[in-house]
């Protein structure tokens, strides 16, 4: 079982996310982290990255939850705190879900996707 670490920062010259993953993926809008049972996935605001608030991470009506814990505020107390997430021991496939976030008082919504390795 491993961290997964999701980076989250703005877009230049939009307010869309901007994600990079300790697998070496990033990508504007989207990209796919590859995540084991058991695994433990933590998304951070990268520091003056311009996103100022997580506000939630759930997964989308149509895709499955792979999560046993769901995602929720490292520090809820924080504003900016870190979200983190397990993963199902029983989880396959991909999951299709939203990171909601804040820049300023205004709030958005992307969709980013996680995909379950199978250890077999």
């Amino acid at each position: 079982m491993s961290t997964e670490i999701i980076n989250i920062s703005k877009q230049e010259g939009n307010n869309r996310l901007y994600l990079t993953d300790n697998e070496g993926h990033s990508g504007k809008d989207n990209i796919t982290t590859k995540v084991h049972p058991g695994d433990t996935v933590t998304w951070k605001l990268v520091p003056n990255g311009g996103i100022d608030q997580i506000t939630g991470i759930t997964a989308k009506p149509d895709s499955q939850d792979i999560f046993s814990t769901n995602p929720a505020p490292v520090n809820p107390d924080d504003p900016a705190s870190d979200w983190k997430g397990t993963v199902s021991e029983n989880a396959k496939g991909n999951e299709s879900y939203s990171i909601a976030y804040k820049i300023g008082n205004e709030s958005f919504v992307d969709d980013p996707e996680l995909e379950v390795e199978d250890d077999g």
